[in-house]
């Protein structure tokens, strides 16, 4: 159990760690194009490591640079078969996205991962895939890790997804490159797009008319450097810190601003929260400095589309019901039930340990403005880096004898996250 001072207030600069998702996808799909290419500026976490293991696995070179690394490889086509297991640790995204990339490659495979990961769905990728003509043998009916992709040749085909979900459209995508003829995919709601700015970027024939999705298949993808820019998941906790602190500033540099992945934003303006976006550039993945000051919250209710492109920031939304006007509602987010936790239940049991009001749905939840603090909550990360994250800001803004049970796990997405945090506080 660890416990923190109470933190006034919050000032300075803040440079985010770089995009989780595009450093996984860099990784992935330099290592399925042919040649050499840079990724520079990527974000090296466990989950990261596990994805570069996985190429590696398949006879993948990474040579490490000053700000990244040189990926070199044979492309898709030269994949090795791996001699052993492919442990995905912790990691949703590598799982999913490497079943989609491996599917294809007429090889031999067995994913697992750890206790948290070996609980989540992997149905969800093994249906579309088995539609292509993949085959797997997956644990409990086909549900959850450990998994083996079999030898199998894919087939293209029409799909209509069956959840609003980035991992599911980009394992079918990831597979259908590499299947001869042309793949389509129509998503249920538009989800975070780097797989087919990605994947065009290298070559790739993608088009995207609406929630139309169609690629080409059998293609040649060419090498490249790719610049990671900062991950808006992770300055989201310091959008929310600036809100959560009083008399707080915060100026967060490099941050990704891809609309897909930053929903969040139009979600603070419903709320009435001012920010200023300065230095917008970059090309088809756009990065800004964001500015935002302690001020005052009304609270909302979140719903519909916009869920699918704040999904990792919702438990942050939530949290931020205690310091608003009035509560703060979230609905149609059933996918929190599958994240690395519960994350609807967890979110909520944290909340509900300070000692505020709060009503869980199936698919979302409500939280009331706090009225009394139980300064002797004993909070938990359930093993899960964004919630062990929220529990340590809410630690730090009451005080007291407050605990947090299992800070370690924010290794997962934001190594450096306390000692970032440190730098801003005001005792």
């Amino acid at each position: 159990m660890t416990s923190f001072e109470k933190v006034k207030n919050l000032k300075g600069t803040v440079r985010v760690p770089s995009d989780k998702s595009i450093s996984h996808r860099s990784f992935m799909f330099l290592a399925m194009a042919k040649g050499q290419g840079r990724v520079i500026d990527p974000l090296l976490s466990a989950d990261t490591k596990a994805t570069m293991a996985a190429m590696h696995a398949v006879g993948v070179e990474f040579t490490e640079t000053v700000n990244g690394f040189i990926v070199k490889s044979n492309g898709y086509k030269g994949f090795k078969e791996p001699t052993d297991v492919i442990d995905c640790m912790n990691s949703g995204t590598s799982a999913r996205l490497l079943t989609g990339v491996f599917a294809p490659t007429n090889k031999y495979f067995v994913l697992t991962g750890d206790e948290s990961l070996r609980k989540r769905p992997m149905d969800r990728v093994i249906d579309p895939l088995t539609a292509m003509g993949a085959k797997f043998v997956a644990r409990d009916g086909n549900h959850l890790l450990p998994m083996t992709i079999l030898p199998s040749v894919t087939k293209p085909v029409y799909m209509e997804a069956t959840t609003k979900s980035a991992q599911v459209k980009s394992a079918v995508l990831l597979a259908g490159v590499q299947t001869e003829g042309i793949t389509t995919y129509i998503e249920k709601a538009v989800t975070r797009n780097h797989t087919e700015i990605m994947l065009s970027a290298l070559g790739a024939k993608v088009q995207t008319d609406g929630l139309k999705i169609t690629i080409e298949g059998a293609a040649d993808l060419r090498s490249m450097d790719i610049v990671v820019p900062g991950d808006f998941s992770s300055a989201a906790f310091f959008l929310g810190a600036a809100l959560m602190f009083e008399n707080s500033e915060l100026m967060l540099e490099n941050v990704g601003l891809n609309p897909t992945r930053s929903g969040m934003l139009q979600v603070l303006k419903e709320m009435g929260v001012k920010y200023e976006i300065d230095n917008e550039r970059g090309g088809a993945e756009k990065l800004g400095d964001i500015f935002i000051q302690s001020q005052s919250i009304k609270g909302v209710t979140v719903e519909g589309d916009i869920i699918a492109n704040m999904i990792d920031e919702l438990p942050l939304v939530a949290t931020l019901g205690l310091f608003a006007d009035s509560p703060i509602i979230i609905k149609g987010a059933k996918e929190l039930r599958v994240k690395e936790s519960d994350r609807i239940e967890t979110t909520l049991y944290n909340i509900k340990q300070l000692g505020a009001q709060v009503e869980e749905y199936e698919d979302g939840m409500k939280v009331y403005p706090m009225t009394e603090i139980n300064d002797k909550a004993q909070l938990k990360s359930f093993g899960d880096h964004r919630i062990a994250m929220i529990a340590i800001m809410l630690a730090k803004r009451f005080g007291g004898d407050i605990t947090v049970d299992d800070v370690k796990c924010v290794d997962v997405s934001f190594p450096t996250f306390m000692e970032t945090f440190a730098t801003l506080e005001q005792k």
